[in-house]
C-alpha cells in the first residue's frame, strides 16, 4: 500500500554568493509508493514593507532540479543528489524593519491519489570574505559660518562587525551655549528602490546602536576621544538593486535651547579575510592653530609640543615639566602643569584644605588659610615652604605638592594666548623657586651642625648627599656601592641608621643570622664576621642583592662607621667563597 515517504535532506546551512549548493535527499518508503516527480526548488525570495502594506516581488531567484519523473519508490531508503550554483551576484540574506532577503529549498514530492510531500528548508547566504583594505582615516566637519559646529575624525571608514571604531569629536562656536553631551550611534538605513513600480524610493533607519559621551562648551576646540564597539549581529552593507543597507556613523551634540548638530560619516560594513591592522592614526580635529600656539609658546620655555597630543614636555630651571589640558574631571578644560625633581626627603605634603575659612591670614596672599602644609621636621617645612615659593603657588587654582613632584592647575581657557602664555610663566617662576628651595633645605632639626661631616663623607666616597633626610646615596668603596640612610618613623628625630652593601653579583639565596641552620651552612669564618657584625649593630640582615646593617641615629660623623662598611665587604667576600665551596657536602 503505497504511503507518505520520510524524508531527510542533508546540505550545508550556510553558502556564499557564487557557491555551488550541493543537497542530498533521502527518502524513506515504508512499501512501494508511485510517485510522478521529485522535485528540489531553490527560491530566493524579497519582502518589503510600505504604508503597511507587505509587497512581495517577484522572485529574484529560482532554480529547479528535478532529481526522479514517474517512477516508483521501493521500500526501504532512496537517496537523490542535487546541485545549485548560486549567482555570483546573488544578494547575501537580510532581515530588516523594511525589506527581507530570504533563500529556501522546496522538496516536492508528488504521489497520485494521495497526499503530496512539501519540505522547505531555510538557506543562508552569506558575505565571502573579502581582502580587507588598508586603513583610510578619514575626518569632516558642519562648519557654516558662525554657527555651531562638530568635528568627526575616524581611524577610518571600513569595518566589520565585531571591530571597534576608534575616533574622537571637536566642538567649535560653542562658547557661552549649554552643551548638553554628545550621542554616537551607529545607524543603519534601508533604502527601497522601487519595490514597486509605482513606489518612489525611500529611506527607513532601520538599526540604530548609541554611546554617549559627556561633553560641555568648556571643550571647544578640544578632541574628546571616543571607541565604539560594532555588534556582532549585524548586517554588512549591500546594494540589492531594489533594497540596500547603508550605515553610518552619526555625531549628534545636544545645546540647551537650540537645534542639535548632526554630522554623519559613511561607513562600510564587510566581513573580510583578516583582522585590522593597526597603521595610519586617525586626522588631528580641532585647530591646528591652537596647535602651533602650544608649540611657539613652549619653545620659549625649553618645551616641546608632544607630535599626537596637545601636550608640552621639556625641563625648565632643572625640573622636568609637562603641560596638559585636564579633560577628566570636574574642572573639565582646566591647564594642568607637572614638575619633578630629585626626592627632598622631608615626608611633605601640600594640598588644599577641605574647608576654606573666611578668616583673614597674615602669610602671603593668604597661603595657610588655603593650603594644608605637613612635614616631618616643622623646622625644614618651614625652611622650604618660605615666602617666594608660597606666592609662586598662589598663582594657581590648585596644588598639589610632595618632596618631588608638583601638579597645579588653573581654571582657564587653555588653547590660545594670552592664557596659555600666562600658564607658562607662572609656571616657570615656580619652577625657579622650586630649584632655590631644593638649596636651602637644611638638615633635619636634631642633626643640624652634622651637615660639613656628612658632606665630606660624601665626596670622599664619590657619593650624593640628601640633605632633608641626611642620605648619601651611592658612596664607592673599594669597588662595592653603599647607601647610608637616616630613618625616620614619626617627627624630626631620626629613629635608627642602615648601611647598606649593594651586592653585585647578588648572592644564591639569602641567610638569615638567626636559624642555626643556615649558619652552619655558612664558613667558619663568615660565621666569626656574623657574629662580630650582631655585637657592633643593633641588627643585620643579609639578603641576595644587600647586606644591611642597623645602626643607632644619628650617625655624627658617617667616617666613623667606615670599618662597618669594611666588615659587610669582608663577609660579602667569605659568603661567596662559602657558595663556591657548597652549603653541602
Amino acid at each position: 500500500m503505497r504511503s507518505r515517504p520520510d524524508v531527510e535532506l542533508r546540505m550545508s546551512r550556510t553558502a556564499h554568493p557564487g557557491d555551488v549548493i550541493l543537497v542530498e535527499l533521502v527518502l524513506r518508503s515504508r512499501a512501494p509508493t508511485p510517485v510522478d516527480a521529485i522535485e528540489l526548488h531553490l527560491e530566493g525570495m524579497q519582502v518589503a514593507r510600505v504604508d503597511e502594506r507587505v509587497l512581495v516581488p517577484p522572485h529574484f531567484l529560482s532554480l529547479i532540479a528535478r532529481v526522479a519523473g514517474q517512477t516508483t519508490l521501493p521500500e526501504g531508503e532512496q537517496r537523490y543528489r542535487a546541485s545549485f550554483a548560486l549567482p555570483a551576484d546573488a544578494p547575501c540574506s537580510y532581515l530588516g524593519t523594511r525589506a527581507e532577503i530570504r533563500y529556501g529549498i522546496t522538496l516536492s514530492v508528488a504521489i497520485p491519489w494521495w497526499l503530496d510531500v512539501q519540505e522547505s528548508y531555510e538557506v543562508l547566504v552569506t558575505p565571502r570574505p573579502a581582502t580587507r583594505p588598508p586603513r583610510a582615516p578619514v575626518a569632516g566637519t558642519t562648519a557654516r559660518g558662525d554657527s555651531p559646529f562638530v568635528e568627526v575624525s575616524l581611524d577610518d571608514q571600513v569595518f566589520a562587525p565585531g571591530d571597534e571604531i576608534s575616533g574622537a569629536v571637536a566642538l567649535g562656536n560653542v562658547a557661552g551655549r549649554n552643551v548638553r553631551g554628545v550621542e554616537i550611534s551607529l545607524v543603519g538605513v534601508e533604502r527601497l528602490l522601487g519595490a514597486e513600480p509605482s513606489a518612489p524610493g525611500r529611506a527607513t533607519e532601520a538599526h540604530r546602536f548609541t554611546a554617549f559621551r559627556r561633553a560641555d562648551s568648556r571643550d571647544e576646540g578640544r578632541e574628546l576621544p571616543f571607541r565604539f564597539r560594532i555588534p556582532r549581529g549585524v548586517a554588512p552593507s549591500f546594494d540589492a538593486g531594489w533594497v540596500a543597507l547603508v550605515w553610518g556613523l552619526e555625531v549628534r551634540v545636544e545645546l540647551a535651547r537650540s537645534d542639535g548638530i548632526v554630522h554623519t560619516t559613511p561607513l562600510v560594513l564587510g566581513v573580510f579575510d583578516r583582522p585590522p591592522v593597526p597603521s595610519a592614526m586617525r586626522r588631528q580635529i580641532g585647530s591646528g592653530r591652537w596647535r602651533a600656539v602650544w608649540s611657539a609658546v613652549g619653545a620659549r620655555h625649553g618645551l616641546s609640543l608632544d607630535p599626537l597630543e596637545l601636550r608640552l614636555a621639556g625641563a625648565i630651571a632643572g625640573c622636568a615639566a609637562a603641560v596638559w589640558i585636564d579633560a577628566g574631571s570636574s574642572s573639565s578644560g582646566a591647564l594642568v602643569g607637572e614638575l619633578r625633581w630629585p626626592s627632598w626627603g622631608l615626608g611633605l605634603e601640600v594640598g588644599l584644605k577641605r574647608f576654606l575659612l573666611a578668616l583673614s591670614s597674615e602669610d602671603d596672599g593668604g597661603f595657610g588659610r588655603r593650603y594644608r602644609v605637613r612635614g616631618r621636621d616643622p623646622g625644614q617645612v618651614r625652611a622650604v615652604i618660605a615666602g617666594p615659593l608660597r606666592r609662586a603657588l598662589l598663582a594657581f587654582d590648585d596644588v598639589r605638592l610632595d618632596d618631588e613632584h608638583v601638579v597645579v592647575r588653573s581654571r582657564t581657557p587653555g588653547h590660545d594666548q594670552p592664557w596659555l602664555g600666562a600658564f607658562l610663566e607662572h609656571l616657570a617662576a615656580l619652577a625657579a623657586e622650586i630649584c632655590a628651595a631644593s638649596a636651602r633645605i637644611p638638615p633635619p632639626t636634631p642633626m643640624t651642625g652634622m651637615r660639613p661631616a656628612w658632606e665630606r663623607f660624601a665626596e670622599e666616597l664619590h657619593g650624593r648627599l640628601e640633605v632633608g633626610r641626611m642620605r648619601i646615596r651611592d658612596a664607592q668603596l673599594d669597588g662595592a656601592t653603599f647607601h647610608i640612610d637616616t630613618c625616620f618613623e614619626r617627627g624630626p628625630h631620626p629613629e635608627r641608621s642602615e648601611l647598606t652593601l649593594v651586592l653585585e653579583p647578588p648572592l644564591d639565596a639569602a641567610l638569615d643570622p638567626d636559624d642555626p641552620e643556615q649558619l652552619r651552612a655558612a664558613s667558619p669564618g663568615a660565621r666569626e664576621v656574623i657574629r662580630d657584625l650582631r655585637a657592633r649593630t643593633r641588627a643585620l640582615r643579609i639578603a641576595p642583592h644587600a647586606i644591611v646593617v642597623t645602626v643607632p641615629a644619628p650617625i655624627e660623623d658617617p667616617a666613623t662607621v667606615r670599618a662597618l662598611l669594611g666588615t659587610q665587604l669582608h663577609l660579602a667576600a667569605l659568603l661567596r667563597g662559602a657558595r663556591a665551596a657548597g652549603p653541602y657536602r
